[in-house]
């Protein structure tokens, strides 16, 4: 219910932004650093579980079902502060505690490592980039071998069937977005820049769209941060040939093609208007954790909030979000639309 509640008011927001009024200042104050250190996942004795902020509290969320990624369906109990890192969980539930302690044992960083639930003790489970170590693919010894390939590989004929987007440079069809392009620098998955190119390109329609999107994310003080839109073919194969084996599921084989070859699909984050900073959101891009996963219910107020936010603007404008990766979104029908393996001039 709470949830529906959030998005009718945020839809009234949106309204109310289109005709010129002022939006509400409802957004969520951030967390201290020293709480936010200590979210995150945590398992033993056969079990898993989330410590997560809510409006400056912490609670405890556990899943009802091992295969519920997201946390979406849990039991969620209030932890009680009695001082710092020792809480006490006045609830009924799986755990099976009525009035339990909680305690926290931190790394010498600071980091929550474990969690202590009436004498049952329980490991942190860090997530990519949680500890200042961002996710890294081993970066392959024949990177260079298979660049010039990709370079030098012709399309399946069939996938440049279909209508063609018109591709525009999103600097110019879009003012006040912000650029922080990942795979045209080392600051991705691979460690390693995909493409030199440092512009970013999406269909004429699908970048109106995001412009509209843009207008309605101002009036709460946020614009639109671009990781990564229109990508050839040949980028998206040599992403793909530098997977390790047991990871070549994490993208669409270059026979079947990728979202992004269509110039209709487009990775976003936010970015603060006042201070131009990136916006902290739930999860780094391309981040393979849970955290990625739109309804993930972890993290922080502010967090959770940043991301619905940028889901319900994106809509809006005429997206379709993506349910795995709450950075991705596609424009129309993409089926509709040729695989590109060209460079824009």
């Amino acid at each position: 219910m709470k949830y529906k509640i959030l998005s009718m008011l945020l839809c009234l927001c949106f309204f109310a932004a289109g005709h010129g009024w002022a939006a509400p200042a409802f957004e969520p104050k951030d967390c201290p650093k020293d709480l936010k250190y200590i979210l995150g996942m945590y398992y033993g004795n056969g079990e898993m579980f989330l410590l997560r902020e809510n409006n400056g509290e912490v609670e405890l969320v556990y899943r009802f079902g091992q295969n519920d990624y997201t946390f979406a369906g849990s039991n969620v109990y209030p932890l009680y502060k009695e001082h710092f890192d020792s809480y006490t969980i006045n609830e009924s539930g799986p755990l099976n505690h009525l009035d339990a302690a909680v305690r926290i044992e931190r790394s010498r960083e600071g980091y929550g490592v474990s969690c202590s639930v009436g004498g049952n003790r329980y490991s942190r489970r860090f997530f990519a980039g949680e500890n200042g170590r961002p996710f890294r693919f081993a970066l392959a010894s024949d990177w260079q071998a298979l660049k010039t390939a990709a370079d030098a590989a012709v399309m399946p004929a069939q996938l440049g069937a279909g209508q063609q987007a018109q591709l525009v440079d999103l600097a110019q069809a879009v003012p006040g977005l912000k650029f922080d392009l990942r795979y045209a620098q080392a600051d991705n998955c691979f460690g390693q820049a995909l493409t030199d190119d440092q512009r970013a390109f999406l269909d004429a329609d699908a970048a109106q769209a995001l412009a509209q999107a843009q207008q309605y994310l101002k009036p709460y003080g946020y614009g639109i941060l671009v990781w990564e839109a229109y990508r050839p073919w040949s980028v998206s194969k040599l992403a793909y040939d530098a997977l390790p084996a047991d990871k070549k599921s994490m993208l669409p084989a270059p026979e079947v093609g990728f979202s992004h070859n269509t110039g209709r699909s487009i990775d976003v984050s936010l970015y603060l208007l006042a201070t131009g900073e990136n916006a902290g959101m739930i999860s780094g891009f391309d981040e393979p954790s849970v955290r990625q996963y739109a309804s993930f219910a972890g993290g922080t107020t502010l967090e959770r909030y940043r991301r619905d936010l940028l889901r319900s603007a994106m809509q809006m404008a005429g997206f379709t979000a993506s349910e795995t990766e709450w950075w991705h979104f596609d424009y129309g029908d993409i089926k509709g639309f040729a695989h590109l393996n060209v460079k824009p001039q």
